[in-house]
């Protein structure tokens, strides 16, 4: 049965289960594979070959930890009665392009006014984070294939699937379920600095808000790819500029 913006109702019956998906799984399947792969690949020095095979192993247990989540997570969305998707997966021609369009502009315009306020070099990463591993040079087809495709799709399933429409089917306001899913959305990302946490919890309530009026998890699935790959592109653009 569907509720108030196309939400799956039955989202509102185990709400533990829901809290763990988008929480703790995060936290469990990520950097619990991020932990192996770091244990199987072998010392190396930077610029050398091995370097890049370090990256590309990094990504694939990523991308094997992102799909290891999706299933099992939508594997109890279905066995609940929401759906693999926890939510509809159709939409008309016109929301897919209004996603398209509207997608980069969420994550790029809150980046950019950002930005302008830091004023140190690689302020998007912790002091922690080696972020040569997002550098364009190191980049990988399982990289590009996570960032684009993988966590836009894993990602939307569970903070404006399951976590916006447990909080819509428990009778909260849509107010309340765009800012606690964001939240928690921007708190899954604990590679970045708080500024640029914030810049994804502003593009999370853009995600919800396209989900709350489509009615669909397809829509805001779309607008996270766009974004995702027109911030990869500008990034490549930056790091090769024309001669």
């Amino acid at each position: 049965m569907l509720g108030p913006y196309q939400t799956p109702m039955a989202l509102v019956r185990e709400p533990l289960m829901s809290f763990f998906w988008v929480i703790l799984a995060p936290v469990l399947f990520l950097t619990g594979g991020a932990l192996i792969a770091q244990e199987i690949i072998p010392p190396f020095q930077p610029g050398s070959p091995e370097e890049l095979q370090a990256y590309q192993t990094s990504w694939l247990f990523a991308c094997l930890s992102m799909a290891a989540w999706f299933a099992i997570m939508s594997l109890w969305s279905e066995k609940l009665g929401a759906g693999p998707f926890a939510g509809r997966m159709t939409t008309t021609s016109n929301w897919i392009l209004i996603g398209a369009i509207i997608g980069p502009l969420l994550l790029i315009l809150p980046s950019l006014v950002v930005s302008s306020i830091m004023t140190e070099e690689g302020w998007q990463y912790r002091e922690e984070i080696n972020e040569a591993v997002f550098a364009p040079e190191n980049w990988t087809i399982a990289y590009i294939f996570v960032a684009v495709i993988m966590a836009p799709v894993v990602e939307e399933v569970a903070f404006r699937g399951i976590a916006l429409g447990a909080i819509i089917a428990r009778g909260l306001s849509p107010v309340a379920a765009v800012t606690i899913s964001s939240l928690a959305f921007a708190f899954s990302h604990l590679q970045y600095s708080p500024a640029a946490m914030f810049v994804v919890f502003l593009s999370g309530i853009g995600f919800a808000v396209l989900r709350l009026m489509s009615g669909t998890v397809i829509v805001p699935i779309i607008a996270h790819m766009t974004a995702n790959a027109n911030v990869l592109l500008l990034n490549w653009v930056a790091a090769n500029p024309p001669t």
